[in-house]
């Protein structure tokens, strides 16, 4: 039955309302949104904090979970998911030819050991491991995160030359700063595993590029003029090595022949010699008739004199084969020519 009521002159009719027709629903509808409530739905890649009147009281694996409406909240941390924070250049668009953006010196520019300036870029990959810790531990963790890496980056390049930054101390740094990293992540207790450091760009700043590329352009030139000179030098050092070894080898040779042709003058003698012993006259008398052989050889004209039986000239002794000669000779042998 309807109600009317009346508003000065207006009249208005209102359905009367029956409370016990639609209490079902009502209380259908309760159940639905508390049930609603209380079932949740956690995703293979995440972990959910559970908390109870504001205080934690569990961690949630992945599936459906229930929790009390009103009571419990839920919050999802992603724990399977590689986040990555960049540091000295942000990539603008990923994929097959990456573009980035690299307007970010204050986060770079490093000081080395010998006060000079580096820009280091760099990226830090990180997961979540323990959501507890991550949710409750730190407050603003990637904040947090960027901060312990610009720290630990410019400790380790401050301690590094500037020409072993540049060149090949990459992985060395990369490792060193993924460590120290994570030792003060887990002082804190964040939750967080450091998976990867990697070093994009290791570079003297913008600024000073033309000039640093001149001194390596100089110092490569320098490089190649030392490498060719040590090759012609090694090559020369081959050459006169070479050359040494020949003339060693001759001296070597001469020293053998003249030690063999001394070895057969000195028989040759000791045989003379014991031809001496033997008959001292005849050698002697054989010796001087050779000796006077070879002198008159190269005589053209001979005059003999002789003071025991005067001169005799022309007695043709020039030609060893003459009668002249031999007849003096027999002479001279049988005493008939006094000395």
């Amino acid at each position: 039955m309807n109600q009317k009521y009346k508003f000065g002159d207006v009249e208005v009719e209102v359905p009367e309302f029956n409370f016990k027709k639609i209490l079902p629903i009502l209380f259908l509808a309760i159940i639905l949104l508390t049930g609603f409530l209380s079932i949740y739905s956690i995703r293979a890649d995440e972990q959910g904090v559970l908390l109870r009147f504001g205080k934690y009281h569990s961690t949630a694996d992945p599936g459906l979970g229930f929790k009390l409406p009103f009571v419990d909240h839920l919050y999802k941390v992603q724990t399977a998911k590689q986040f990555v924070e960049e540091f000295g250049f942000r990539t603008i668009e990923a994929g097959k030819r990456t573009r980035f953006s690299d307007t970010y010196e204050a986060e770079s520019w490093t000081l080395t050991n010998d006060l000079s300036v580096a820009e280091v870029k760099w990226q830090v990959q990180y997961m979540i491991f323990n959501a507890r810790d991550y949710s409750f531990n730190v407050k603003n963790v990637e904040s947090t995160i960027r901060d312990i890496s610009e720290s630990v980056m410019r400790k380790i390049v401050g301690r590094i030359p500037f020409d072993k930054v540049l060149k090949e101390g990459r992985q060395d740094i990369s490792q060193q700063a993924k460590a120290l990293m994570q030792e003060k992540l887990d002082l804190l207790n964040s939750g967080i595993t450091i998976k990867l450091v990697q070093l994009q760009a290791v570079l003297p700043p913008s600024i000073v590029m033309d000039a640093y590329n001149q001194v390596a352009r100089a110092l490569q030139s320098m490089e190649k003029i030392i490498n060719q000179a040590e090759r012609d030098s090694s090559l020369e050092l081959t050459q006169a090595r070479g050359k040494a070894l020949q003339v060693i080898n001759q001296a070597l040779g001469y020293k053998y022949r003249t030690v063999q042709n001394a070895e057969g003058e000195t028989q040759k003698y000791l045989k003379i010699y014991d031809s001496y012993l033997i008959n001292k006259d005849v050698f002697i008398t054989t010796r001087m008739l050779e000796t006077m052989k070879e002198i008159y050889l190269n005589t053209k004209e001979l005059n003999f004199v002789d003071p025991s039986i005067g001169a005799i000239p022309l007695l043709g002794l020039n030609n060893i084969s003459s009668s002249g000669f031999q007849d003096y000779m027999k002479q001279k042998n049988n005493g008939g020519i006094n000395k």
